[in-house]
């Protein structure tokens, strides 16, 4: 395998994102029926730096009870780090716009997607969980 320099240096990655969606449906028991959809997620890292200071942020937020500035905060993380979307492998993008259209990857339509809480926190899943992974054992896998 080689690696783009300039990708490896931006630390550039992609990772699966699965979001369930409510839809207006509802069952026979009348819970809400919800849609499963996936997509790839291309992400980059934050520096070290970065990550420690939106950390501290976050927290001081937390902590002084500012609920809607600590949302607001980790939005704004999130918007760092998700470059933006295409579709899972054979599978078309789930997502379309106003005209029926598949949506494009843009700035724009990446920031629509995050206003969608379930979708904003299955992108943070994915990108924590390929980041946590055990960088150690994956690497030493033949």
């Amino acid at each position: 395998m080689k690696f783009n320099i300039t990708d490896l240096a931006a630390q550039k990655f992609k990772a699966m994102v699965l979001v369930s969606l409510p839809t207006e449906e509802l069952d026979k028991d009348g819970n809400t029926v919800y849609a499963k959809a996936r997509f790839v997620g291309l992400f980059r890292c934050v520096p070290v730096e970065t990550a420690k200071a939106q950390l501290t942020e976050l927290t001081r937020l937390q902590e002084s009870g500012d609920s809607l500035k600590a949302i607001e905060s980790a939005g704004k993380q999130i918007e760092e780090y998700f470059l933006g979307f295409e579709a899972a492998p054979g599978e078309e993008l789930p997502f379309v716009d106003s005209e029926g259209q598949v949506l494009a990857n843009t700035p724009a339509n990446v920031k629509l997607l995050l206003n969608s809480k379930e979708v904003r926190d299955a992108v943070q899943q994915s990108w924590q969980d390929a980041r946590n992974k055990d960088v150690l054992a994956k690497n030493s896998r033949k």
